[in-house]
C-alpha cells in the first residue's frame, strides 16, 4: 500500500467513526479549531493529518489513535473473535441457538434493509 492509499483509508476511517458518532464535519471541525473544508480534505484522503491531528480526532471521536487505522476487514475479525468468545462458555446446544438467533438477524437485516429494521428499534427503545 503506498502513501496515497493509506491516506485515504484513513481518511475514510475517520469519516466511518464520525458518522457512527452522529458528527457532522462541521461539528468536528469546531472542537479542533479548523475549518470544515479541512476536515473534507482529510476524509477524502486529499491531505494527510499531523500527528497532533490525530490525537485530536481519536479524542473527539472517543477511539485510540490505533483504532483509526483499523481497516473493515480488521474490525470484522475483531467482532468474530469477540463473538466466538463471548459464546464458548456455552453448551453446544446453546451454541446452535446463538447461531441461529444470529441467522436470523442477519436474514431479517439483508430482507428489511438495516436503516428500516434501526428505526424500527428506535421507536420500540422509545416506547418501552
Amino acid at each position: 500500500m503506498n502513501d496515497r492509499e493509506a491516506t485515504r483509508e484513513l481518511g475514510q476511517a475517520i469519516a466511518r467513526r464520525r458518522k457512527e458518532k452522529g458528527l457532522t464535519q462541521a461539528q468536528v471541525a469546531e472542537f479542533m479549531g479548523i475549518e470544515k473544508e479541512t476536515v473534507s480534505r482529510i476524509e477524502n484522503g486529499a491531505i494527510s493529518p499531523t500527528l497532533q491531528r490525530l490525537k485530536q480526532f481519536a479524542e473527539i471521536l472517543d477511539c485510540s489513535l490505533s483504532d483509526l487505522f483499523r481497516t473493515e476487514d480488521d474490525r470484522s475479525v475483531a467482532l468474530s473473535q469477540d463473538l466466538t468468545e463471548a459464546i464458548r462458555s456455552l453448551s453446544p446446544e446453546e451454541q446452535e441457538l446463538v447461531l441461529h438467533f444470529v441467522n436470523e438477524v442477519v436474514r431479517v437485516l439483508n430482507a428489511k434493509g438495516r436503516d428500516q429494521l434501526e428505526d424500527e428499534l428506535n421507536r420500540e427503545d422509545r416506547s418501552g
